[in-house]
């Protein structure tokens, strides 16, 4: 037990310091519980063929089959363009939208799509983006505690439970509960909260957004300079000096945006961007020269050939945790990042090195092509007008259907979540409407693995006893305060881990303890466990509790402490709202 609570608080310690991914914590639980004899082999795997994990990952798969058949992409267009009124209206109206296709797909996908959305939309109305982007993330994550489906966080926990022998929750067991959630928090969104969420103008123009209006250096390539004759994807300027070149003079003719494929000759003009001693140790190791007969101009981003374009790294995305070293990312994509924005902060400094996270935001400067294909990447989120034509997949009615029939048969009980989930996927797959190329490449397997490496440390609290211990201590603690003493303990403590570690992490830690518990304090246990569940998506004291929060954080240029003034007042009457409702829809 001493070994369990040891090892739950090193996961938890790295889950909320960031410096491991989360998958790779993940990983690293199970196989320490197996090493140290807690769990047999078996029981170690188990969490790869978990009903909970591979739901999850049918899930992700039938929300992708929507996006590649361009589904959610055709209503993000009718958002952008539809006449809906007023500023407020359209707000209040997309938000509907989002409350609407949360319940049943990704609500982080839905995030995804619509994140450019209420962007344009808040440029139109000429306010800030932080006024439109808190509403959405936070509608996004109310409404996926509607279905069983709308967060994994309620897939954990009605799978950990069915494998406890705990099956009467079905899709819409907790959709009453959910919509009342859902109408507490637009009335609060829309009224107190709108006057309390902050207005963060941003710069005009994303160079004075990333502070990047600075100064071109000059450099001549010398005849005898190492650099001439190879292209600027061989050199690696940028992972080697962190230094970006923008543009090349040769003779008469300019050459903006150079690509990773540009060669470099003698004669030619550099204009190269950084800072002082990087540049000066390039020039010097490269052999090249300051021209004696020109001046320094103003850089200018904003060429025919080159375009300035801003990308948030997306779920799933493998730079996640990696670097533009490791990526190569100047060759693979045939542009320049030229700063970023992580949690808030400009950086500009040795960005080869810099490790990324979900949410981080990149200034990229390239040729239009490039940066079309880049936008078309699903690792990346372009937060402006960047793409090219979609696909052509008319097949978007048939991946209606199929979710659809999903939903259906599992609502209605005809076959179980699991079952349905598994059939729609092998539909989706075998109608075209998505491939399994994709699927292998583009599905989000960081929380896959997630949940794989995590749900033996839920077994492992059952063996030790260890969950039973939390259990007893919570029992003794609020036995004065009867049932809804129960409920608001488990809601507080869930609310309060989710608000610094993984949603799905506290899910899995706290879903054995509520089933003993309710055991104990001979309560209905389905009444804690949907504590757990609204619990861990009440995420909105912190941008780094939820990632929806993580990926609006720096586009909206927000604080943390923003975060603690709207969301504070919103989790306090969701609070309520659960200790109020849950007993009557779940009496002991």
């Amino acid at each position: 037990m001493v070994f369990v609570f040891g090892l739950m608080a090193i996961a938890l310690l790295l889950f909320a310091s960031e410096r491991m991914r989360l998958d790779q914590v993940g990983m690293f639980v199970p196989v320490c519980l197996l090493l140290s004899g807690v769990l047999t082999p078996e029981q170690a795997v188990s969490g790869l063929s978990s009903p909970a994990t591979v739901t999850v990952a049918a899930m992700l798969v039938l929300g992708m089959g929507l996006r590649k058949t361009g589904v959610v992409a055709e209503i993000g267009t009718w958002a952008r363009t539809a006449r809906l009124g007023p500023p407020v209206m359209r707000l209040f109206i997309l938000c509907v939208v989002v409350a609407v296709l949360s319940p049943f797909l990704n609500n982080t996908a839905v995030v995804v799509v619509f994140l450019p959305v209420f962007m344009s939309l808040a440029e139109q109305a000429d306010e800030p983006a932080s006024t439109y982007l808190m509403p959405l993330s936070f509608v996004a994550i109310l409404a996926g505690t509607v279905t069983l489906i709308g967060t994994s966080t309620n897939l954990i926990v009605h799978g950990m439970a069915v494998e406890r022998g705990l099956d009467d929750l079905s899709m819409f067991s907790i959709a009453p509960l959910g919509l009342i959630y859902l109408a507490v928090g637009f009335l609060y969104l829309f009224t107190i909260g709108r006057r309390l969420i902050p207005r963060r103008e941003q710069p005009p123009d994303l160079s004075g957004k990333y502070d990047v209006r600075r100064f071109l250096t000059e450099l001549s390539v010398n005849v005898d300079s190492p650099s001439t004759g190879r292209t600027l994807g061989d050199l690696g300027w940028g992972e080697r000096y962190g230094v970006s070149v923008l543009g090349i003079e040769r003779g008469e003719h300019d050459i903006p945006a150079p690509g990773a494929r540009r060669y470099i000759q003698p004669g030619d003009v550099l204009y190269v961007q950084g800072t002082a001693d990087r540049l000066l140790l390039l020039a010097r190791q490269q052999r090249l020269a300051t021209p004696t007969v020109r001046t320094r101009r103003e850089l200018n981003l904003s060429t025919e050939g080159g375009r300035l374009v801003e990308v948030m790294v997306g779920p799933g995305s493998a730079l996640a945790g990696r670097t533009l070293r490791d990526e190569r990312f100047a060759q693979r994509y045939d542009a320049t990042v030229l700063a970023v924005q992580h949690h808030g902060v400009t950086v500009h400094e040795r960005l080869a090195d810099m490790r990324f996270h979900v949410g981080d935001l990149l200034l990229v400067h390239g040729p239009g092509e490039a940066l079309e294909r880049l936008a078309d990447e699903p690792a990346f989120v372009p937060m402006g007008e960047v793409r090219g034509p979609a696909e052509d997949r008319p097949r978007a009615g048939v991946a209606v259907l199929i979710m659809a029939g999903v939903v259906l048969a599992a609502g209605t009980g005809i076959i179980g979540i699991l079952t349905a989930g598994l059939v729609g996927v092998a539909i989706m797959v075998f109608s075209g409407c998505v491939r399994l190329d994709e699927i292998y490449s583009e599905l989000d397997w960081m929380v896959v693995f997630l949940l794989a490496g995590l749900i033996p440390l839920g077994i492992a609290l059952d063996e030790t006893g260890a969950a039973a211990y939390i259990a007893a201590g919570l029992v003794e603690f609020t036995s004065s305060w009867g049932p809804v003493g129960m409920i608001a303990a488990f809601y507080v403590v869930t609310a309060v881990l989710t608000a610094v570690v993984s949603n799905a992490a506290t899910a899995v830690m706290l879903t054995p303890v509520a089933i003993i518990a309710a055991g104990e304090a001979g309560m209905n246990p389905y009444a804690l466990l949907v504590a757990v569940m609204f619990g861990a998506s009440a995420s909105f004291v912190t941008p780094f509790g939820y990632q929806t929060n993580v990926m609006i954080y720096s586009p909206g240029g927000y604080k943390f402490s923003d975060f603690m003034r709207v969301g504070g007042p919103l989790n306090l009457l969701l609070l309520i709202t659960a200790i109020i409702f849950i007993p009557i829809f779940w009496p002991s």
